[in-house]
């Protein structure tokens, strides 16, 4: 059985201390492979006193560790955290690995590194995807899964994105990862709708009259059992009040921040980003880099614990 990877994030950030915390939880380290510098987790080590197990294989990304500053957004950061996720990926791609833990990184030192890309799940999408291959975000609470339609998107470009395609191909890649990877025989999926009621039959917009709710009679057609378009704020509210037990297998929201805040309500050590649609499963906290409490040994390890449990 191949190893889970362990990646560390932005070391400017709250990654290491959240890694280090992690893995005093982890009762079989032997697992894993973390990637990432080892100076910097020795340091991590020294200041936290804390030790990664004996038995965790290290895979170390030599890179100058004396340009890292802790809690300062920098594009070396943003460059050290960049080859760990590309070694990750290369891992994969050699069948050394299908499932990756990944720390959060900053998109701002990212760019500064001149890596131009949204995010993580960006970067997976273009390592490890192919034509039949699509990165899908999607965020676990428990038993509550809610998949993004679009994902770091500005909001007044959202409209143009969801196309009749593009729900057609997210949804069949959601409906074969729910049974392949989250073991459902017959998943039953909910759609958002984009506009407020629902569009109120044109009043408030027409994309569910025109694109949503013809895509969504189209998959049904072809065997997937996906019910909407429904009111956004009626079916996530619903959904994250029974969160243990919904109504639904797994939910679609149009945009980013349709389902987020409420999702996030439940608390950010409860939920899970998933990336799904790839040669790898991939897992990561809800949460961002923390500068503001970078290195203060006050960050909260359980969001990335249980994403690296969710993977073994």
């Amino acid at each position: 059985m191949n190893k889970i990877l362990v990646k560390m994030g932005d070391a400017e950030g709250i990654g290491v201390e959240i890694i280090l915390k992690s893995f005093q939880h982890i009762k079989e380290p032997e697992k894993f492979i973390l990637i990432g510098n080892k100076d910097i987790f020795q340091k991590a080590e020294n200041q936290f006193n804390l030790k990664l197990p004996s038995d965790l294989e290290f895979i170390n990304i030599d890179y100058d560790a004396d340009n890292i500053k802790t809690g300062i957004e920098s594009k070396y950061s943003g460059e050290l955290a960049y080859l760990c996720l590309k070694k990750a990926c290369d891992m994969v791609n050699n069948n050394l690995a299908d499932k990756i833990a990944t720390a959060p990184l900053s998109k701002n030192a990212l760019h500064l590194a001149g890596y131009n890309y949204s995010g993580q799940t960006e970067i997976l999408e273009s390592n490890l995807g192919n034509t039949n291959n699509q990165a899908q975000m999607l965020f676990v609470a428990d038993n509550l899964k809610i998949l993004l339609l679009t994902r770091h998107e500005a909001i007044i470009d959202v409209p143009k994105l969801i196309t009749k395609d593009n729900i057609t191909q997210t949804v069949k890649i959601l409906n074969k990862e729910l049974i392949e990877k989250f073991n459902i025989k017959t998943p039953k999926i909910a759609m958002c709708a984009l506009n407020p009621h629902a569009g109120e039959n044109g009043i408030l917009g027409r994309e569910e009259i025109d694109t949503i709710n013809p895509a969504i009679k189209k998959l049904n057609d072809s065997g997937i059992n996906i019910h909407g378009s429904f009111s956004a704020d009626t079916l996530i509210g619903k959904a994250v009040k029974n969160y243990l037990k919904p109504e639904f297998d797994a939910y679609i929201a149009c945009y980013h921040d349709q389902a987020l805040p409420a999702v996030k309500s439940l608390g950010l050590e409860k939920v899970l980003n998933i990336t799904i649609g790839l040669s790898a499963l991939r897992s990561s906290p809800s949460h961002g880099t923390a500068f503001d409490i970078a290195g203060k040994n006050i960050a909260d390890y359980k969001s990335m614990l249980n994403s690296m449990l969710f993977l073994a």
